[in-house]
């Protein structure tokens, strides 16, 4: 809801004392930086692990979810505190590549979370609390590596931007990987490590097939996104975002339908007010 975002925005900013001037355009730099769970970017595991997290949306699109919810955040100086799961019950190479791939195409269209991974660990009182997932360091593969190390990668944007703390980075991150890392981690982090401490261009290492080359996401529009939740959820939509389903148009045309060039989502006073007197 971009017009609720705004007006939380508007309250709580001044009061925010974070400041993260690489990436906040407030004038002040200031930041709010709420916690939201992204889990996964899997669809498939998501199913798994958390079906009805995207309700009012299909969890088949919750990478389309967290794209457009970022979008709307960080257009509002809201730079969340998104956490990951790696080494779920289940797991398979393909989900954590499709982890991979929503990672990258979050800094591909220049958005930014602070990226937090860990790994799977069974609560008591929840359905999975016998399950077990990866329990080792050592037993973590190459491509779980490769994502836990880009997150962090990832969140050090911020604040590693000067010559000297990169090469600090580096250095530092050779040695420790030199001296211990390598023994206790296991040969599946070399690569992630090479990656976090920029040895290597990212480009390089992708080519090299030493790093999962990201492949692009097929991402529902917000309108999209909205058109596919369920008709009795419209009438609680905002009519002020401009971007309300029209019960009309939609009922003519298929969920999926993307927009013509030039197009834009149409808001109908008449058709909500229809929508929310029917019983």
């Amino acid at each position: 809801d971009p017009v609720m975002i705004k007006q939380l925005t508007d309250l709580l900013i001044d009061r925010s004392p974070l400041h993260i001037p690489s990436v906040s355009a407030h004038p002040k730099k200031k930041v709010l930086t709420p916690l939201i769970g992204l889990e996964t970017g899997s669809p498939r595991m998501a199913k798994q692990i958390m079906p009805s997290k995207g309700i009012p949306f299909n969890i088949d699109d919750w990478p389309s979810v967290i794209i457009r919810g970022l979008e709307i955040m960080n257009a509002n100086y809201w730079y969340p505190m998104m956490t990951l799961m790696i080494g779920n019950p289940g797991e398979t190479d393909e989900d954590v590549r499709e982890t991979l791939d929503l990672v990258y195409e979050i800094e591909r269209r220049g958005l930014f979370a602070f990226l937090v991974p860990s790994v799977f660990t069974p609560l008591e009182g929840t359905r999975m609390k016998s399950q077990t997932g990866v329990t080792r360091t050592r037993d973590l593969s190459a491509l779980q590596w490769q994502l836990m190390m880009k997150c962090w990668k990832f969140n050090l944007r911020p604040g590693v931007n000067t010559r000297w703390a990169r090469w600090a980075f580096r250095m530092g991150g050779l040695s420790l990987w030199a001296m211990k890392l390598r023994r206790t981690n296991g040969p599946n982090f070399k690569w992630a490590m090479m990656n976090f401490s920029g040895v290597f261009p990212e480009p390089w290492m992708q080519r090299w097939g030493k790093l999962h080359r990201p492949r692009p996401l097929k991402l529902k529009t917000r309108a999209e996104l909205l058109r596919s939740m369920r008709p009795s959820y419209w009438k609680y939509l905002r009519a002020d975002t401009g971007d309300v389903p029209d019960a009309t148009a939609t009922a003519t045309q298929p969920r999926s339908r993307a927009p013509d060039a030039g197009e834009r989502p149409t808001s109908s006073s008449t058709a909500l007010d229809n929508t929310m007197n029917r019983p």
